[in-house]
């Protein structure tokens, strides 16, 4: 990783970061964010909740950078699962007293997904499938299989690290009332709203995501990291928007540095706003 990109993260995650509030803090200075008015701005106000990167879809470009990373993984464990051989009905085997029962340890992980092989999936699309329900909301990714009647809805979102709780009941509580018409439709239907924060964290409900559609372990663990890293570069080329140069010089990010040690990745990123 680029030492600048390290310095901001860890920078990041103590909060000691030059925002205009540690500045306020440390020297009694009166810093001002140019993008925004509120005065001795956090650094939680400066990366997830200013208004500025919201109507320029900022915020909206960082969230679609890691949806894409998500939907990657999760249409391999799709494609994976509907190349498997149709389960036939395992049978229970008894083990007399005194027997080994043998190593179970090596037995994959249950995934969701092993019940049909059959599985679609569509991201950020504006409708849901007619077979399943029709209705104006839009779930990131939805997974449905039309044998096993099962469906997946996954949201994500990218919040501050402390309003991650926050963030998971807002949006279960969101398409609660889609799930009920889906299972009123007769499909199975489960809600997974999923965080990455803002500062690059994985939480637990995408750990549990992960793990329910069948990624093994050493997967597991290579994929969250690269989902928080995922979410760290973002954040930092995000710095490199010509509307946001001039916030991030308060923050103290060396910008030359930055496009250096990225090799014009940014420039790239720029011209697809």
């Amino acid at each position: 990783m680029p030492q600048v990109r390290l310095s901001f993260l860890l920078r990041a995650t103590y909060n000691t970061l030059p925002c205009p509030r540690i500045l306020h803090q440390w020297f009694e200075k009166e810093e001002s964010f140019p993008l925004s008015s509120a005065p001795h701005a956090s650094l939680q106000h400066l990366l997830s909740g200013y208004k500025t990167a919201l109507t320029q879809k900022h915020y909206r470009w960082r969230h679609d950078q890691v949806l894409t990373k998500l939907a990657r993984v999760l249409d391999s464990c799709r494609l994976d699962a509907n190349k498997q051989p149709t389960a036939r009905q395992s049978s229970i085997r008894f083990v007399r007293q005194g027997e080994d029962k043998g190593d179970t340890s090596r037995q994959g992980p249950r995934s969701v997904l092993s019940q049909a092989r059959d599985w679609s999936m569509r991201q950020n699309s504006y409708s849901s499938p007619r077979e399943i329900t029709t209705t104006s909301l839009r779930p990131d990714i939805m997974l449905w299989s039309a044998a096993a009647k099962s469906a997946m809805l996954i949201e994500l979102t990218i919040p501050w690290e402390e309003g991650i709780h926050a963030a998971y009941e807002r949006k279960a509580a969101k398409y609660s009332d889609l799930a009920a018409e889906c299972k009123e439709a007769g499909w199975s239907t489960t809600i997974y709203p999923v965080e990455v924060g803002c500062r690059g964290f994985v939480s637990t409900s995408t750990t549990k995501l992960l793990c329910d559609v069948g990624t093994t372990r050493a997967k597991l663990r290579r994929e969250t990291k690269a989902l928080g890293r995922q979410q760290r570069e973002q954040e930092c080329l995000q710095a490199q928007q010509s509307d946001v140069a001039k916030a991030c010089s308060v923050m103290g990010l060396e910008l030359d540095s930055l496009e250096a040690q990225s090799g014009g990745e940014g420039e790239s990123k720029r011209s697809s706003l």
